[in-house]
């Protein structure tokens, strides 16, 4: 029972999965706000105390282009000071990019973390059907951790300034809102 809010920020990716830019941005995405190893929760969380849960993604996808998103939990009482320390790491994000050390971690834990998914026959089944509906054929399952490889700083960067702006992103905010009746 405590209050909290809930938040997207976030804007259309203009990108299919299928995109040449698709990837490097998930890449870079991940950088900013998966799990723990993530910069919003390193910061936000862990370093400041502002939210138990944040972090990024890119979805929707695989028919249509999809949307670019950060995901966070508030009390309310910390609502704006999480707001203000989400938006600073995103700016700092967008403006500098991603170094190579970041990348180079990411080569290595994004490719394990898909392939301990392939692990089950859930996990597989799932994997073939994204990876159909998003046009490839089965042998896609093996292409994707070298498609992440190949990736470059430069490419990870560009991609986020070519299809973000958080100049124009979209702020929703759910729950127990400081000052609502």
């Amino acid at each position: 029972e405590k209050p909290n809010v809930s938040v997207i920020l976030g804007q259309a990716s203009g990108l299919k999965y299928t995109d040449p830019d698709a990837m490097p941005l998930r890449v870079a995405t991940t950088i900013l706000g998966s799990g723990f190893t993530g910069r919003l929760m390193a910061t936000v969380r862990d370093k400041e105390g502002l939210t138990y849960g944040i972090g990024s993604r890119v979805g929707n996808d695989s028919f249509t282009e999809g949307d670019w998103r950060i995901n966070a939990s508030f009390a309310p009482a910390l609502l704006e000071k999480g707001l203000a320390s989400t938006r600073r790491e995103l700016k700092q994000w967008y403006d500098r990019g991603v170094t190579a050390a970041e990348l180079e971690r990411t080569k290595t834990n994004l490719p394990g973390s898909y392939k301990v998914g392939l692990a089950t026959t859930e996990g597989m089944a799932a994997s073939l059907l994204a990876a159909i509906n998003r046009g490839y054929d089965p042998s896609w399952l093996d292409e994707f951790p070298k498609k992440v490889e190949a990736l470059t700083t430069a490419e990870v960067n560009t991609a986020i300034k070519r299809h973000l702006n958080p100049a124009h992103m979209v702020l929703i905010e759910a729950g127990t809102l400081p000052g609502a009746r």
